[in-house]
């Protein structure tokens, strides 16, 4: 399989740009304002983020419409967004933003207690990383059913040394502005569901991600054994990582 390399292509055609104008001020080739430049044509950003999004996975191979819907939905939103703020900063009409912002923060907010009421409450019981953060890669701990929260902090978790009981186990892991990355033995069966908000959710080689994503996957060990893992995931401005070593 190959690599989609379209988001590296698009924003190196902006970074070039931004180069490029640079140059041409400091050779007194042209007279433009930098700072203007970015606090109104900033959102445009936002307009190649939601194009990446948009664009088909051209020469990935593993190209399915339905695995798309959510990114379909987050780049249509985004290239809006962007174009409607672009269009505000150039005075082409009025737009009150500040909404946007009132409605924002109380959403997160509320996502975040959905996230703890749903979590998984076990004999693993419940680790918080705020602001700080967790390493679970010591040889022989135990994996028990449990919760995870990363509040702008970093939870690792290394299950190839984790003594893992057969049967299922289930974990509840939230990500808000920080980052959990869990590494899964490859003989283990792993079933996941995510949302991210604002973030992203890497289920070994699949990506979701974007404004608003859900999606649920699975791997499954060959051979099985009778080890299940069952996760449970949640990324609000931060980032979930499910991989093998």
């Amino acid at each position: 399989m190959r690599p989609n390399r379209k988001s590296p292509f698009l924003l190196g055609i902006a970074v070039i740009a931004l180069g490029v104008i640079l140059l041409l001020n400091n050779l007194n080739i042209i007279d433009v304002s930098v700072g203007y430049l970015f606090t109104t044509y900033w959102p445009l950003l936002l307009v190649l983020w939601g194009v990446d999004l948009l664009l088909p996975d051209a020469g990935s191979g593993d190209f399915k419409p339905g695995r798309r819907s959510g990114a379909l939905i987050t780049g249509l939103i985004l290239v809006a967004l962007g174009l409607l703020i672009t269009g505000h900063n150039l005075d082409l009409y009025e737009l009150n933003l500040s909404f946007l912002w009132d409605l924002f923060w109380p959403v997160v907010i509320i996502l975040i207690g959905w996230s703890l009421l749903r979590g998984t409450s076990g004999s693993g019981g419940a680790h918080w990383a705020v602001m700080s953060g967790i390493e679970l890669k010591q040889q022989g701990w135990q994996l028990e059913d449990g919760s995870f929260f990363a509040l702008m902090g970093g939870i690792d978790m290394d299950l190839n040394t984790a003594e893992i009981p057969e049967g299922e186990v289930r974990l509840n892991v939230t990500a808000v502005m920080g980052g959990i990355n869990i590494i899964a033995p490859p003989e283990i069966t792993v079933e996941y569901e995510g949302t991210a908000v604002l973030g992203g959710v890497k289920f070994f080689n699949e990506d979701s991600g974007g404004i608003i994503a859900g999606r649920k996957s699975a791997y499954k060990a060959e051979p099985e054994s009778g080890k299940k893992l069952i996760l449970r995931c949640t990324a609000i401005m931060g980032g979930v990582e499910i991989k093998h070593r």
